[in-house]
């Protein structure tokens, strides 16, 4: 296979990281909803910095959800991916 075509392949069956994009938004309406209330600036901020963590585990559960190849597994590009993006 040609590297466009990996590519074109990857995007495809993560639909474009459709599950991430998913994910920001129901964890930046949960952002909002900490800096409506009026906790302490301190409490919104632990809070603000826990709601970030679930962005993974939110993003799997919702490639589960969608069918979307969440690990992209079949394709050489993610392997790649992973080792340039490894930081030393």
């Amino acid at each position: 296979m040609e590297l466009n075509e990996l590519h074109k392949d990857c995007a495809r069956r993560q639909k474009k990281g459709l599950h991430f994009i998913l994910a920001s938004v129901v964890i930046w309406g949960l952002i909002l909803a900490v800096h409506l209330t009026h906790l302490g600036i301190e409490t919104k901020n632990l809070i603000t910095f826990c709601c970030s963590a679930v962005l993974f585990p939110l993003a799997r559960g919702l490639a589960k959800v969608l069918g979307i190849d969440f690990a992209g597994k079949g394709n050489p590009l993610t392997k790649a991916g992973l080792f340039f993006s490894k930081v030393e």
